[in-house]
């Protein structure tokens, strides 16, 4: 069997969650005589194999139309990608983004050239336009799309004042000639936008043949959309190594609290930096953050973080590492913190620490609190309480035992031979 994974980003240029997952299935389906090749957008074409699975980069242009932005023209040189999709005579067609560069048009490409199609909704923003499901920033979403009230939500991300974003989205979907206006246009567009969101979420349910929910907060928030229930399948992540047995650390005075993941502020690295600073400065305790994918747009944030904890000597920065090296980094801390400030589908980070036996103190949201069992193998903190968090850190500064506790409370963990035991299952069912 064949099958096409693709992704609207991929490595090298990008080291992501979704990225690790796409490479680590594909290999752990060749057990199953399951040939993947990964296709995903560039700047510019190309081929070349990353750790053995071959991988084609597509044109897509760097500066895009609105309407290709949008989804209502294919981007420039489509035809490329389509072209070689009809060359690789795969069985299946396996999508894990919806960007513009591997969105609706490549999904509907592959269902009309006659490959079964798979899509895994691996991120928030498929669902919601303000992208955390957190309804006017904090509280918990169901995720159904409502043109008025998400339309009011994404308005509010934007700074609008709440007052006036809900009565900005109450105005009509169609606005005339005054939509082209800078600034005013794209907020009074904003209706017409979660609209079409919604339209884009129906097509999806139609184009794919089998739609992938990583958690079950995906999984729900599909089904209250409308997606069919026996299109929909839910296959949690897994890590892409062989967990390790539970082992006991060697005792040291100094409690080493960790932060991996990208520099982005739904990430939650300010909230953790704020909390640490609250402990007493003689607590026997290290904050080491080793955060990665730092872009232009995140540089104002990264700026801030550093300056905020730059007058406490007791946090270091460390320089971005290789993902083979995730595990020693892992094992090096006693406590994963994972503050996340929107709904992960995940994250994978969470189970590589417990593949090493390191606890996790993560947000009370999304798939963490999926992953994470409070008291049991970590601990969970309301995501936005900069004091819960501080609190929490005492906890398991003044409290030895607990952390013991929690280290022997970490159950076996999902692989990713595991995710691809279950996708061929599901790859072959189609194919019959």
């Amino acid at each position: 069997m064949r099958v096409v994974e693709t992704a609207g980003f991929y490595y090298p240029n990008s080291t992501g969650g979704t990225e690790v997952y796409v490479s680590a299935l594909a290999e752990n389906l060749r057990a199953h005589d399951i040939i993947c090749t990964v296709a995903a957008p560039s700047q510019t074409s190309s081929h070349y194999f990353h750790q053995g699975i071959e991988v084609f980069r597509y044109p897509v242009p760097e500066k895009l139309a609105r309407v290709e932005i949008q989804g209502r023209r294919p981007p420039p040189r489509f035809y490329e990608f389509e072209n070689w999709l009809v060359d690789q005579g795969a069985d299946v067609y396996h999508q894990h983004s919806w960007t513009t560069g591997c969105g609706l048009w490549h999904l509907d490409a592959a269902k009309r050239h006659g490959l079964k199609t798979v899509l895994t909704v691996h991120m928030p923003t498929n669902i919601c336009l303000r992208g955390t499901m957190l309804f006017e920033g904090s509280a918990i979403c169901d995720g159904v799309i409502e043109a008025e009230r998400c339309a009011s939500c994404w308005l509010q991300s934007k700074g609008l004042p709440p007052t006036i974003a809900r009565y900005v989205a109450k105005l009509p979907e169609g606005s005339g000639a005054i939509s082209l206006v800078p600034r005013i246009g794209p907020m009074l567009a904003a209706k017409a936008l979660a609209s079409r969101r919604k339209a884009d979420l129906k097509k999806m349910a139609c184009l794919a043949d089998r739609v992938i929910a990583p958690c079950k907060w995906v999984y729900d928030a599909l089904i209250n959309n409308g997606l069919p229930r026996q299109k929909l399948t839910l296959n949690r992540q897994g890590v892409e190594y062989k967990p390790l047995n539970i082992r006991t650390k060697k005792s040291s005075r100094t409690l080493r609290f960790g932060f991996l993941g990208r520099w982005d502020p739904v990430k939650g690295i300010h909230i953790i930096v704020e909390a640490f600073k609250g402990l007493p400065n003689d607590s026997p305790v290290e904050l080491v953050i080793c955060a990665t994918g730092l872009q232009h747009s995140q540089k104002a944030y990264f700026d801030k973080v550093r300056l905020s904890a730059a007058l406490d000597r007791r946090i270091r920065f460390l320089s971005p590492i290789d993902h083979g090296q995730v595990g020693s980094y892992l094992d090096e801390i006693d406590v994963l913190l994972v503050p996340s400030q929107w709904f992960e589908t995940g994250p994978i980070v969470i189970l590589e620490a417990f593949s090493v036996g390191t606890p996790v103190v993560g947000s009370d949201i999304g798939g963490i609190k999926e992953l994470v069992t409070n008291a049991k193998d970590g601990l969970l903190i309301t995501h936005d309480s900069v004091g819960s968090w501080t609190d929490a850190m005492c906890r398991l500064v003044d409290d030895r035992e607990l952390l013991e506790r929690l280290r022997h409370g970490i159950g076996p963990v999902r692989t990713m031979s595991d995710v691809a035991n279950d996708m061929a299952v599901i790859y072959r069912e189609l194919c019959c």
